[in-house]
């Protein structure tokens, strides 16, 4: 959705700050020592870094600008100080950000804006995207990037299986995270080098990975590079969905999920891992953040009964959402096919398979994801024909 650029029509300096009127009307407040904390102008903000020149710790705390006007008719924001010989500069687009007039580019796409999905509200796997349009061209990287973000993953078809082009697909998505796995692993039954339940042919339960990392993986691709057999279908299942669902459905047992605290480890020779974190994250508006679920890795830990009943209740009603085969999406992928999720939003697992099933996978980190989509979406709106 595109917004049309915000304009300042007046300028009202009060004791406690300035209050701005906007060319709709609006009105809203700054206090003066935020102002002066946060001025655009070189001597106040590196133009390269938008790191911060200005020392906030020596601002007085009882400051108040001088002098205030508008500038090149209300898209901009001049203010004098006692202190400083050098003026604070502002656009009236930041103001306006920061007053939550207008989205923030610090938002995630916010024109796509989440699709979540169960059986009360089924989501249709989306035809795949092409390899080369991905790696190629940025509109076909914004496209699998958004995808990520919107519905919580994406499938690529057209992929070549050899180490290179795989690894150049892959940070094409994103910065390879290394871990204990390495940085480009390969997942099969015939792999030894891992004593783990994703090193077999079984089923595996949905699930989140790294509950067991301080920083859990943020995103997670697997390439499918060898299929011979029958089963091993991919599972994807919707966190943020079947937790709103127990926020709305279980208010308790949602509540029980954003404030226990649960350790996960993972153990093999040479390496103990642990870290521990509600199953439920949620930021600071209550909205989810992060949903952390693998009992496969859970360690020991007690509560006081009272509570440790509460969440072996909430535990197995957010697991009985999860097993219900309505709340699953199954993808069969096969040599060429790639999956990109988000391992903080959803829980993956497998069907069982018989014969030879090889993947080469990697983990990334949620900031660099983000990042990027920030990136494609900011040069996107700012190019003026197709990329």
């Amino acid at each position: 959705m595109q917004h049309s650029e915000p304009r300042l029509a007046k300028l009202e300096p009060r004791d406690e700050g300035l209050s701005l009127q906007w060319g709709d009307g609006q009105e809203t407040m700054f206090p003066w020592f935020w102002l002066r904390d946060h001025g655009q102008d070189e001597a106040s903000l590196d133009p390269d870094t938008l790191q911060r020149r200005v020392d906030t710790f020596e601002i007085s705390h009882d400051i108040r600008g001088l002098e205030s006007r508008l500038l090149d008719e209300g898209a901009a924001l001049e203010i004098a100080w006692q202190s400083s010989s050098t003026p604070s500069r502002y656009s009236a687009d930041f103001l306006a950000v920061m007053a939550g007039l207008v989205p923030s580019g610090a938002d995630l796409a916010p024109q796509v804006p989440r699709r979540l999905w169960s059986k009360c509200d089924p989501l249709e796997v989306p035809s795949p995207l092409a390899h080369d349009d991905v790696l190629d061209s940025k509109t076909g990287l914004q496209a699998c990037l958004e995808r990520v973000h919107a519905l919580g993953f994406a499938v690529v078809e057209g992929v070549p299986t050899d180490d290179s082009a795989i690894e150049r697909f892959l940070t094409r998505i994103g910065y390879v995270r290394t871990t204990i796995f390495g940085g480009l692993w390969t997942l099969s039954a015939e792999v030894r080098d891992h004593d783990d339940t994703a090193y077999s042919q079984q089923y595996l339960e949905p699930h989140t990975d790294g509950t067991y990392s301080h920083d859990a993986p943020g995103l997670q691709s697997f390439v499918c590079r060898e299929f011979d057999g029958s089963g091993g279908e991919s599972i994807l299942v919707d966190g943020f969905a079947l937790a709103e669902e127990m926020r709305r459905e279980a208010p308790d047992h949602f509540e029980t999920l954003c404030s226990v605290v649960v350790p996960g480890r993972y153990i093999e020779p040479g390496v103990h891992l642990r870290a521990e974190r509600p199953a439920f994250l949620t930021q600071a508006d209550g909205a989810l953040r992060q949903i952390s679920f693998n009992n496969y890795d859970r360690a020991p830990f007690s509560l006081p009964p009272d509570r440790m009943t509460a969440f072996y209740a909430a535990y197995r009603d957010f697991h009985a959402r999860i097993i219900e085969r309505a709340n699953w999406l199954t993808i069969p992928l096969r040599p060429g096919m790639a999956l990109v999720f988000d391992n903080w939003r959803l829980l993956h697992g497998r069907m069982g398979y018989s014969g030879k099933r090889v993947f080469c996978g990697c983990y990334h980190n949620h900031e660099d994801f983000e990042s990027a989509l920030r990136t494609v979406t900011a040069e996107a709106e700012n190019s003026p024909g197709p990329n």
